[in-house]
């Protein structure tokens, strides 16, 4: 029965390694499908709400240095920035817009992909 049971297990263990590999592959394609590049995707494509799209839009959104929430209001002259910054959060959970780290008052961007893509 031993000689039965070894194969047994080295077969399972086998195709553990295998799915192991595999699922290894997999991740490194996904993160490697990640673009990067600046403008690889366009704002268009990226199924934005009427507010959200007027929001990338704004000139400071598509640089470095970014825009502060109040100064984006100000350019779409509304009166509502809590709006402006709820459009700000779902974009960021998107992965279009970021928030600036350890920068104060709060600056957002479009992330890398979607500079310039407007």
């Amino acid at each position: 029965m031993q000689g039965t049971h070894r194969p047994t297990l080295r077969a399972r263990k086998n195709r553990a390694n295998a799915t192991s590999a595999a699922a290894l592959d997999l991740a490194q394609e996904l993160e490697a499908g990640q673009p990067s590049e600046v403008g690889a995707l366009s704002v268009d494509d990226a199924n934005l709400g009427s507010l959200q799209r007027q929001v990338a839009g704004v000139p400071g959104m598509g640089n470095e240095v970014g825009i502060t929430p109040r100064q984006i209001t100000q350019h779409l002259d509304r009166s509502d920035e809590p709006n402006i910054r709820t459009a700000l959060a779902a974009m960021q959970k998107r992965g279009v817009a970021e928030l600036i780290p350890a920068v104060s008052p709060q600056r957002w961007r479009l992330t890398l992909p979607y500079r310039d893509s407007r």
